[in-house]
Order: structure tokens, then sequence, then C-alpha cells
């Protein structure tokens, strides 16, 4: 007699990498690039091959968070993230799977076995300690970069708008008159 168990972890391919969901988490939704089980915050897998998305989850998690550490877990590089959205506390984990950078996020306020035991079974790492620590760091900088600019096109069309108000009686007088013009010609 053959028992299956009502639960049993799954297997996910992510970019080529094969990940060992932990019983909670099993029976997301599975694309190219990500594995997500209810929300991004209840638990996500990410592949962070493209500087984009790098600098963009990287940089918003780091600069929003509570507290981070850098850390190895079962000898992967990893830096964890521990942050709150909306009331709820989660941690995020930045680890390098051969040469990829990925990204594993769950609703918890620690690293707990199961995600431990994930990490221990993925491929060892390719990049080195300083790659990692490089990629994270450009990823960063390019956030704030990224940050700062918007700020400051922000600024800038606000102080536009307040060196040039927009006269809306003129502006519908004007189309009218033209419009009217082009009627008689």
């Amino acid at each position: 007699m053959l028992f299956i168990p009502a639960s049993a972890a799954g297997n996910v391919t992510i970019k080529g990498v094969d990940f060992e969901i932990p019983d909670q988490y099993d029976g997301g939704i599975l694309k190219d690039s990500s594995y997500v089980y209810k929300s991004g915050l209840t638990f996500r897998i990410l592949s962070l091959d493209d500087a984009k998305n790098l600098r963009i989850n990287f940089g918003d998690d780091f600069t929003e968070s509570i507290t981070h550490e850098e850390t190895t877990i079962e000898g992967h590089d990893a830096v964890v993230i521990h942050r709150s959205f909306d009331g709820r506390n989660y941690t995020t984990v930045y680890t390098p799977v051969g040469d990829k950078i990925f990204l594993i996020c769950f609703n918890d306020t620690y690293v707990n076995d199961d995600i431990s035991k994930m990490i221990s079974k993925l491929p060892s790492q390719s990049m080195t300690h300083d790659d990692f620590s490089a990629s994270l760091n450009t990823a960063l900088s390019d956030f704030k970069d990224q940050v700062s600019q918007e700020k400051s096109d922000i600024e800038a069309q606000e102080m536009y708008k307040e060196d040039n108000p927009i006269n809306r009686f003129f502006f519908f007088r004007f189309n009218a008159f033209f419009a009217y013009y082009h009627l008689l010609f």
C-alpha cells in the first residue's frame, strides 16, 4: 500500500534552477522567472537576472528595511532583509544560485528551518562573494540614483506648474475660436 502525503512539497523550476517548495507554500503560481503562493508577501521566489528587477527589488527592500544582515545560509551567501508592509512583517533573502541571484520572500520574521532546508538543496553559487556584494551594491546605488532623479523630475514639474499656471478660460476660448475659424474657411 502506498501512502501519499496530502501536502507533499512541490518542485518548481525557475530560470533553470530547481526549488523544492516547503509544504505550506505548495500550490502557487509558477511563471518563467517567479513562483508566488497567495501573495508576494506570503511566499515568492523571483529570479533577479535582469538588472532592472534587481535594482527595484533590492533597492526598495534595503532602503525600507527594519533590519538587514549579510550572512550565509547553508553555504550560500545571503543578505536577509526584514520589512513590514501594511502592518505585516516579512523577510526577504537575496542569495546567489549558480551565476544568478534569487529573491526568496516569506511571511515570517526570521529564516525558518523550511526556508533554510530549501536553500540547502539549491545548486552551489558560482559567483564569488565579492561579485555578489558588488551586484547588490550597484543595484542599491542605481536605485538611489533613480529615486533621486524621479524626485528631481517631480520637483521640476511642480515648479513649472507654479510658474506657468494654465488659464483654462483662455485655453477653451482659443480652441473654440480656432474651431469656428476652420468652419468659415
